[in-house]
């Protein structure tokens, strides 16, 4: 089995590559980034992983493959020769609009290719159309969640939910005033890391989370077009608790309107549908049902295993040279 090398970056995606099942050492301390040390409140660390310095890990290396979840992860890991994935999990629009000084778009792509080239390494990606706008060809491997992990939805509270980091900083990919119309004159909880907004924060564990994913009636998402995804991680464990979905449309987004929830670019309609869900908590477990059942088809976690573990034989073979 092979022995990873990765970076705490996001700690909720990291604890799903523990689902491989494989020895990990997760790079921790680094600098800018939300906390710089791996934060047990988010999730806790995986089986079989351990947290390491960069220090560490470069003096004495001992990996079959590393994964980047960013372009800074990937320069870290230039002194080793050994196969890596970069995880695109960012839109490159987004990045691009965020970063002042960022180079545009046509160069970014190049550069990631080329650079990926010459290192014989290779990319997967969270969503097609983050693929297509870093311009890379590669593998789409979904986000997943363990139905054992998230189930039981009560909806017992008529508020509606929402998980999100940074709204403030990034409101054109949060499709933030998008957010403000869904939810106008409606009871709405935000949980996340949004220091400029007073009384939010992240929750105090995991399994408080997971509470409140059980709690709340009706999740709510959004996201900028052209910027980011129609779902995300919060949006399909939101699913596979049981939770209906109130959302902004938006590409590859797993909701079917009326059915696991609400889907739409009218902000008006939803608004008004979300009222009936935060009114009608029957209605809410009868849609909260039929998005778990989509969770279960959509993102499963062997599916998530399968196709990470053939996205790591397919960088050792490109490491290779057997691959291009």
């Amino acid at each position: 089995m092979p022995r990873i090398l990765t970076f705490n970056c996001h700690e909720a995606y990291v604890h799903l590559l523990g689902k491989l099942g494989h020895s990990m050492d997760i790079v921790d301390g680094l600098p800018g980034r939300v906390s710089s040390r791996w934060d047990e409140r988010s999730r806790p660390v995986p089986e079989k992983s351990r947290l390491i310095r960069l220090d560490d890990a470069l003096a004495s290396p001992r990996y079959d493959v590393a994964i980047a979840h960013n372009i800074t992860d990937l320069l870290a890991l230039r002194a080793l020769a050994l196969p890596k994935v970069l995880v695109l999990h960012v839109n490159l629009e987004a990045r691009v609009r965020e970063e002042p000084g960022a180079p545009d778009v046509a160069s970014m792509r190049r550069q990631l290719s080329e650079y990926l080239t010459s290192i014989r390494a290779t990319a997967v990606a969270v969503s097609v159309v983050k693929a297509e706008s870093w311009g890379q060809a590669c593998p789409v491997i979904r986000p997943c969640a363990d139905p054992a992990e998230y189930d039981g939805f009560q909806g017992t509270r008529a508020v509606a939910l929402r998980v999100a980091n940074q709204v403030m900083q990034r409101p054109a990919r949060c499709a933030w005033p998008a957010h403000l119309a869904i939810t106008r004159g409606l009871a709405t909880d935000l949980v996340g890391y949004n220091p400029e907004l007073p009384g939010v924060a992240p929750a105090g564990s995991w399994g408080e989370l997971k509470a409140r994913y059980r709690e709340h009636r009706a999740y709510v998402h959004s996201a900028g077009a052209g910027l980011d995804d129609g779902y995300n991680l919060g949006v399909v464990e939101a699913m596979m608790t049981g939770m209906p979905v109130v959302s902004l449309s938006g590409s590859e987004s797993p909701l079917v309107d009326g059915v696991s929830g609400y889907v739409s670019a009218d902000t008006t309609y939803l608004n008004s549908r979300l009222g009936e869900l935060l009114s009608d908590r029957e209605l809410a477990l009868e849609l909260g049902g039929n998005a778990r059942r989509r969770a279960l088809e959509l993102f499963d976690v062997p599916q998530f295993v399968t196709s990470w573990n053939a996205a790591l034989d397919r960088a050792a073979a490109c490491f290779a040279g057997r691959v291009s």
